[in-house]
């Protein structure tokens, strides 16, 4: 009879598996904010995801529509995003200064570049519940 275990338990444990894709999204992408009326604005972290061979024919999707990975954790505290992103929210990018830091108005306020529409369910990335990053499509 074997001794191990029928199902091994996540490899790398799961906080230091969500900062390494963190770590990942935050150096080739850029900060963002998810909007949701009712409810604060949220800072992400997010990337823009490469396009696979069938929408590049044209096939399987609008070609205004983006593909995005959002970070599991927010960028100031590193916890996870509370509430999840969903359906519901806007995707808020914003114009960035040469060093990528997000340029402001004469308020103090961040300048938002363009407002996206989160419009499919949310992909998950991780094991079971534990989300490592999000996997969206936005529309303008």
């Amino acid at each position: 009879m074997p001794t191990a275990a029928l199902y091994e338990p996540y490899p790398y444990g799961i906080q230091q598996s969500r900062q390494t894709w963190d770590d990942l999204i935050k150096r080739y992408g850029d900060l963002a904010i998810l909007r949701r009326s009712g409810l604060p604005d949220r800072w992400v972290s997010m990337m823009w995801a490469a396009i696979t061979p069938m929408e590049r024919l044209g096939m399987g999707q609008n070609p205004i529509d983006r593909k995005v990975l959002i970070s599991a954790l927010t960028p100031d505290t590193l916890l996870p995003l509370n509430p999840e992103p969903c359906e519901k929210d806007m995707l808020v990018t914003l114009a960035l200064d040469e060093n990528g830091a997000p340029t402001t108005d004469t308020s103090g306020a961040p300048v938002e570049d363009e407002h996206l529409k989160l419009f499919t369910p949310a992909g998950r990335a991780g094991p079971s519940r534990q989300q490592l990053y999000w996997r969206f499509s936005v529309r303008v």
